[in-house]
């Protein structure tokens, strides 16, 4: 009678023990799991970052159908890659698709709404498409976070040239010179000023 006393605990501890083993084969199959998806995860973080060092040699090259092409595919990888949204919306904008271009730059400000080159990529996208007040817009916003922005002070001078304000086109530049001289050969040679080229204060200020 005594045994048969003990035989509940002795299936109990039977159970317990086998219960222990399933949740350690458990455990261990979950560890396993997690460590897989997180080898998986750096392996696709390493492949979009990358295809992403590809998509900006290109789009600095000017080959921007292989910017697009790299960048597609390190957004594949992480379709929250605010980085090459906004690199494949430039390089599509350059390549003449100035509405695809502004989709993906906005998508790219909306996953990094902090990140000031998202700003300045918004104002290219839309001095582009030809909406000068919004390109301003966007390139003062850059200002904003970072006044010395060489470009952004630059993009405003040529907004400026573009609109036929003469004035605050040339003042702008002067800002832009005093930041980086190098604007100098740059104004000197773009379109955009190419009207001022007789402008003496215009000669004066890039070195004609």
């Amino acid at each position: 009678m005594k045994h048969l006393f003990i035989l509940p605990f002795i299936a109990m501890l039977i159970v317990f023990n086998v219960g222990c083993s399933l949740l350690v084969n458990n455990q261990e199959k979950a560890t396993k799991t997690t460590v897989e998806s997180q080898e998986i995860q750096k392996n696709e973080t390493t492949e979009a970052n990358s295809r992403l060092n590809v998509a900006k040699q290109a789009l600095s090259s000017g080959d921007y159908n292989k910017a697009i092409e790299e960048s597609t595919i390190a957004i594949k990888a992480n379709a929250n890659n605010a980085e090459a949204y906004s690199i494949r919306g430039f390089a599509t904008a350059l390549n003449g698709d100035t509405t695809k271009g502004l989709v993906d730059t906005k998508k790219a400000y909306d996953l990094d709404p902090n990140n000031v080159a998202n700003y300045y990529n918004m104002a290219m996208v839309y001095k582009l498409q030809g909406q000068l007040p919004e390109s301003k817009r966007w390139f003062e916003k850059v200002l904003e976070k970072d006044p010395s922005n060489t470009w952004s002070v630059y993009g405003i001078a040529t907004i400026y040239a573009d609109q036929g304000d003469d004035t605050k086109a040339l003042d702008w530049l002067e800002k832009a010179i005093k930041i980086d001289p190098s604007v100098k050969a740059v104004g000197a040679e773009q379109d955009h000023f190419e009207r001022f080229h007789n402008n003496a204060r215009f000669k004066t200020l890039v070195g004609l």
